[in-house]
């Protein structure tokens, strides 16, 4: 089976950092072919451009990871530039951290803890996540994602492993291997 994994960190390929660990997408590369266009820290814009860059009808399944709404789009994180978070978004949590090191994100923090509309990032996700339901929803994705999702849009075909996330957090796509084996079973049972 051809399968295409587009989304964000719960579905990147974290062997790019942890080259002698597996999570449940390299679980899938073993029996399948899989292309991951996931990566760490995307918010729901760029894991839409993510799609618009292949042609979905290349795949038997598609696979999309859901983000969170709270991560603001910049085209160039001021941070992270490693591989795996080469194309990652802001969030108020990395951006405090990394503020004590680095005096240039405070104007970021202040943005955040001042201005940042929680409304408004959560209908721009909403219209996105409505968008991206548009351009897949004959291909019948399996629409994933590890974060709270009450309130935001609801896909058909789409499974909540935030408490698997509660349960097992690691550093593979940020759960253990309990974890990674788990989410990778609900997936397999629905391709």
């Amino acid at each position: 089976m051809k399968i295409l994994i587009a989304g964000d960190s719960f579905a990147a390929d974290w062997q790019l950092k942890y080259p002698n660990k597996k999570g449940w997408p390299n679980f899938l590369a073993d029996e399948h072919v899989v292309i991951n266009l996931a990566q760490a820290g995307c918010g729901e814009f760029k894991i839409l451009k993510q799609l618009q860059s292949v042609t979905l009808s290349d795949f038997d399944k598609i696979i999309i990871a859901h983000s969170s709404p709270f991560r603001l789009y910049v085209k160039n994180h001021p941070v992270h530039i490693d591989q795996l978070h080469s194309n990652c978004d802001l969030i108020y949590s990395d951006i405090k951290e990394h503020s004590a090191n680095n005096k240039k994100l405070l104007p970021l923090v202040d943005y955040f803890e001042n201005y940042f509309d929680l409304d408004y990032a959560i209908d721009i996700h909403n219209i996105i996540c409505e968008k991206i339901d548009q351009l897949t929803k004959k291909f019948k994705p399996i629409h994933i994602t590890g974060f709270e999702w009450e309130g935001l849009y609801q896909f058909d075909n789409m499974i909540n492993f935030n408490y698997i996330f509660k349960k097992y957090k690691g550093i593979m796509n940020h759960y253990s291997l309990e974890g990674n084996n788990e989410v990778y079973g609900y997936i397999q049972a629905r391709l």
